[in-house]
């Protein structure tokens, strides 16, 4: 009977050992590329907002009243498929989320990413040293660890677009759970429209990049994949 129960209980550690490395080794929703060198600002933006999942989506808040305070809210995107950078943010959400409900009032938006969110784009992927409160110089508001923000104006997609097609598959390709979340909250896809690219990646204060400079970065023509 012990033998028995001895026995049990190595398999019940070994599956247990299997489901731990399964999680930890994980691989990324998409091969992620070479971060780009700190004096091409343009390109950086872009490797950041193809590269980074997530981030904060600021409105102006109908809640909070009088037009004059902001609002941030952790929204989830992407900007294309995992071969293919638009440039664009893509989100998924619902008019009963606050963010969206702002938007109703006031369009404009702004959504700020910071590099030490790309430990958590893979299981098992370390974070920068810059980013990383362990190491002795690191912490996220270090300029070395690149923060962004893009402004402009949030738009809803025509589900019967080809852009709406492209948004929702590359949603679903690298945020899974999204197609199971529930019908009834009536889900919609929405953009922005860039109008301004603020980006510190390096000290010296911000650069300001021009929407054209932005949109004119090949990213995978000019950055190669990680190893």
């Amino acid at each position: 009977m012990l033998a028995n129960c001895s026995t049990l209980l190595v398999f019940c550690l070994l599956a247990l050992a299997m489901v731990a490395t399964a999680s930890t080794e994980k691989e990324c929703p998409c091969t992620l590329t070479q971060r780009p060198a700190t004096g091409n600002k343009a390109m950086t933006a872009r490797w950041m907002v193809h590269s980074l999942d997530w981030g904060t989506l600021t409105t102006i808040s109908t809640r909070l009243g009088g037009g004059e305070i902001s609002f941030g809210n952790i929204y989830s995107f992407v900007d294309g498929t995992c071969t293919n950078s638009t440039g664009i943010p893509y989100f998924y959400g619902t008019y009963l989320d606050q963010s969206l409900i702002d938007s109703m009032e006031n369009p404009m938006v702004s959504l700020s990413l910071s590099e030490a969110s790309l430990s958590s784009v893979c299981g098992n992927k370390d974070g920068l040293s810059a980013c990383s409160l362990v190491s002795k110089y690191g912490d996220p508001e270090s300029p070395v660890c690149a923060r962004l923000t893009i402004t402009g104006e949030l738009v809803v997609l025509d589900e019967d677009s080809k852009e709406y097609e492209l948004a929702t598959t590359s949603l679903f390709e690298r945020h899974a759970t999204m197609a199971n979340w529930p019908k009834d909250h009536n889900w919609l896809a929405f953009k922005i429209d860039v109008q301004d690219v603020w980006l510190i990646d390096y000290f010296g204060g911000a650069s300001i990049i021009s929407p054209d400079d932005y949109f004119g970065v090949d990213l995978f023509a000019d950055v190669d994949e990680l190893k």
